[in-house]
């Protein structure tokens, strides 16, 4: 499995990180979060905690080193090895990684560059030099006028020699030639540096072996531009064009290195601000991306426009390398528009898209986990932090302030993490480490919010279940009357709740319903939608499946803020109602409606968790502090005379679950397991401290009969306050943790898969705790080394035939219309077979037969 290196090991259970967190935005680089290898054919991408190598022409990921790049700047491809890739942090520190061989210790060597300010980004990596710029970084998200410098690294001795100081800089940006570099000052002037006989020099000097003198002075010219509106982006060509985008949505154009003055222009298409610029490596287009989700393409000595519409994401940044410069690299922001109007950069997610300049057809697709906090880590941290200093003897490190918890449930069919965020759904393949598809589970904006737009919510999803066989799922979401109505219900909120069936893919068909998702194994489409499922605007705060042995399992149970439960399941019209499909064959349209009720009762309370015993007699309701026991059939509680639960909660619950005989109780102080056979409790009852969100923290696996816990706590090293986290499994009857696992970051939710137990934490990494013997993921010795080999072979064998059988894309035939793979209307494409396209295969089977591995190949194909 591609990502699992990391893990801690405790006698018979092991703990492995399987990501690497978020995709870097390097927001001073000219890089997106990746570069090229030198021969174009790899992808280098930078994680917050890992480097991942992508095969192009295959899509997959074929190495994944671990590194820690939280405090990155920069990357770079390393020109006097192109095996290695330079990692550049903001501290001045320089990683060297090998990124093409499979080595023990991918991780070169590391030295410093002494800077008196913080490394901002690299402008070009040469033999013996690096040209670098530093300066203060932005303490807030909107840029403010600083000092920038520009200068020489002398590779071997990390002397550096300044070339340029530019003061009041708002923003800069670096040509794809890396010769040019301009600054935009708050005096309404722009800055163009010329490195070129910087360079010339550089390289004389190396030929000469000696670099003894001193660099020459780089040219600097300054020119004026009448100032209107913020500055958001800029851009400068190879040939000294200027490109300035605003808040505004115009984008003005200047002209450098002229003998004779060119009149200034404005190009006028984006109606907010314009978040990214960058001219084609022949200077005759320019590229912008703003909030609208689409690319624009300008020509320059014609002013025409081209479009590439419908993104999933604003488009944060555009690059191009100088190794593939026939393909855009685009960093969308996947975000949800809040979080993306006050630029909140540790709640920001990005989609990497790699498309080609030639037909705009996407090439690679890369997307990390899109958990959703409770809470903006960063900023509550800080206020934490605050008080800590304050009061250091009497703070509880132990009670988190603030709920950090994320929803996410693992399908039980195709063991896919499903990661609601706002109104979509994304489901993750832990196996292959990729995004498998994102389901629109509410009707939005197929486009960017711009303006006033932004204050136009989009529902939220707060719970999702499914029943056991993985056939239907269930969500819940709510939508706030918008604030642009100004009306007396703007703070009403509207409840749905939803039924989706999944439907499994069929080879051949092309009609899609539009609501849907497509994938290689199917996609969900809307069976029900029920409106304010619990009435008199009750919210739902607990949707629990059926055990099997209740109506197949078909049926799901939910509960409201004051304690009412319903019973939803599927009914099928009889054979006369339903609809004739053209082959003659019915159309079942299944329905999802109200078979039992439990009436609401006085008390609202935000402590509401429902389990169903295995044998679907008796529901469990927890509410406030109280538990009741209900008849399931009947749907009246059972008589103190037949049951009758002590107080086991002590505080207000958070999760009931049901393991064998016991119930299992997660409540604000504690966790506790009574015995319902006994009806006492057992020797597991322990003190915990959980925030409102401490169902995700707490996940049963019901065949070994084991609990997980997840329990976090403020940990103060040096100046360094940060959320610490243990993982915890236990027997329900005995208070010794079988296993125990220390993590240096907070955990978010756990959830059980295949006797191991999933987390995530607020990296947005994904954590497996997991049986030594039985584990399908860890990799600590050569046996299970070469297993992940041939996994990877597999994977990329299969993607390779995809690609072969599968390669039709659609773009549409309007020259002014073009659309990205999978998000329009089409024109064929064929891909090539050729010797690269089988490379993937080969990369890790050292020491496999060569029929061996042809027979691998021809058995996928076919």
């Amino acid at each position: 499995m591609p990502g699992i290196t990391q893990s801690s090991s405790s006698g018979d259970w092991t703990t492995s990180m399987a990501s690497g967190g978020k995709a870097a935005f390097l927001a001073h680089s000219a890089n997106g979060a990746s570069v090229f290898s030198s021969d174009g054919r790899y992808n280098i991408v930078a994680l917050s905690h890992q480097i991942r190598v992508y095969f192009v022409s295959t899509r997959q990921c074929i190495r994944s080193i671990e590194i820690d790049l939280v405090d990155l700047c920069d990357v770079k491809l390393d020109v006097a090895n192109p095996n290695n890739v330079l990692v550049f942090m903001t501290s001045g520190e320089v990683t060297v990684v090998n990124w093409k061989e499979k080595v023990s210790q991918p991780i070169i060597s590391t030295s410093e560059i002494v800077l008196e300010y913080p490394l901002l980004s690299v402008i070009n990596v040469h033999r013996d030099s690096f040209y670098v710029v530093s300066g203060k970084k932005d303490k807030k998200s909107v840029s403010s006028p600083h000092s920038r410098y520009i200068h020489k690294i002398d590779r071997s001795t990390s002397k550096s020699e300044k070339l340029v100081d530019i003061h009041n800089s708002i923003k800069y940006a670096v040509s794809l030639d890396n010769s040019k570099v301009v600054f935009v000052t708050s005096d309404h002037e722009c800055v163009l540096v010329d490195l070129s006989e910087s360079y010339k020099q550089s390289k004389a000097n190396d030929s000469e072996e000696s670099s003894a003198t001193s660099v020459t002075e780089p040219t600097v010219e300054i020119i004026k531009f009448p100032f209107k509106s913020a500055i958001t982006s800029v851009a400068v060509s190879n040939d000294s064009a200027i490109a300035i985008g605003t808040s505004a949505g115009a984008i003005q154009i200047l002209f450098g290195g002229l003998a004779t003055e060119k009149p200034q222009r404005l190009l006028k298409w984006h109606i907010d601000q314009v978040r990214s610029l960058q001219f084609t490596p022949d200077n005759n287009y320019l590229l912008s991306g703003g909030l609208e989700k689409v690319l624009v393409f300008w020509q320059l000595e014609t002013d025409k426009t081209q479009f590439l519409p419908r993104l999933n994401g604003t488009v944060d940044k555009i690059s191009i390398d100088s190794n593939k410069n026939d393909y855009y690299t685009l960093l969308l922001n996947v975000s949800s528009p809040k979080a993306i109007e006050e630029a909140v950069s540790e709640e920001e997610n990005y989609e990497i898209l790699v498309i080609s300049s030639v037909d705009l057809v996407s090439r690679l697709s890369i997307n990390c986990i899109r958990p959703k906090f409770a809470n903006n880590v960063k900023s509550t941290l800080a206020k934490t932090k605050k008080k800590y200093l304050k009061s250091e003897a009497s703070f509880d490190k132990s009670k988190l302030r603030y709920d950090y918890s994320s929803i996410f449930e693992i399908h039980p069919k195709t063991k896919n993490l499903y990661f609601p965020h706002d109104s979509v759904i994304q489901a993750y393949d832990l196996v292959k480490n990729e995004q498998t598809f994102v389901q629109n589970a509410a009707p939005t904006l197929p486009t960017g919010k711009v303006r006033s737009e932004t204050k136009l919510l989009d529902p939220s999803i707060s719970l999702i279940s499914f029943t056991n066989d993985g056939d239907y799922m269930c969500t819940f979401d709510s939508v706030s009357t918008s604030e642009i109505d100004n009306l007396l219900s703007k703070n009403d909120k509207q409840y749905a709740l939803k039924f989706w069936k999944f439907v499994e893919a069929t080879t051949g068909t092309k009609g899609e319903s539009t609501n849907t998702i497509s994938n290689k194994t199917g996609h969900w489409e809307l069976s029900t939608k029920i409106i304010d499922p619990h009435g008199n605007s009750n919210p739902i705060l607990a949707v629990t499946a059926a055990p099997s042995s209740y109506f197949g399992g078909l049926a799901f149970l939910s509960a409201d803020n004051k304690g009412g439960l319903r019973i939803w399941r599927p009914s099928v019209p009889k054979d006369i109602y339903q609809a004739t499909t053209k082959n003659g064959g019915k159309l079942q349209q299944t329905a999802w409606t109200l078979r039992k009720s439990r009436p609401s009762g006085a008390l609202s309370s935000d402590a509401i968790d429902v389990c169903w015993s295995e044998d679907s007699s008796v529901i469990f309701l927890g509410h406030e502090s109280t538990i009741t026991a209900i008849n399931s059939k009947t749907f009246e509680e059972l008589p103190a005379s037949v049951f009758k639960a002590p107080t086991l909660s002590g505080s207000r619950i958070r999760s009931l679950s049901i393991l064998d005989n016991n119930l299992i109780v997660l409540s604000k102080t504690r966790i506790s397991s009574y015995n319902l056979l006994s009806g006492e409790l057992n020797e597991l009852v322990a003190k915990v401290s959980t925030t409102f969100g401490g169902k995700n923290l707490i996940a049963i696996d019901p065949i070994n009969k084991l609990i997980a816990l997840a329990v976090n706590y403020y940990n103060v090293d040096g100046e360094d306050f940060q959320i610490n986290s243990k993982v915890l499994v236990f027997k329900p009857d005995q208070l010794k943790p079988l296993y125990s696992y220390t993590h240096q970051q907070g955990v978010a939710s756990i959830r059980y898969l295949n006797s191991s137990f999933i987390f995530v934490d607020l990296s947005s990494r994904i954590g497996v705790v997991q049986p030594s013997s039985t584990s399908p993921f860890t990799i600590s010795n050569e046996e299970t080394s070469l297993t992940r080999d041939m996994n990877n072979m597999l994977i990329n064998a299969q993607a390779t035939a995809d690609v072969i059988n599968n390669r039709n894309v659609s773009v549409s035939a309007n020259s002014n219309k073009k659309a990205s793979d999978g998000v329009g209307d089409s024109y064929e494409f064929n891909r090539v077979i050729d010797l690269n396209t089988f490379q993937p295969i080969f990369e890790n089977s050292e020491g496999s037969q060569i029929d061996t591995l042809f027979d691998l190949i021809i058995k996928v194909l076919q």
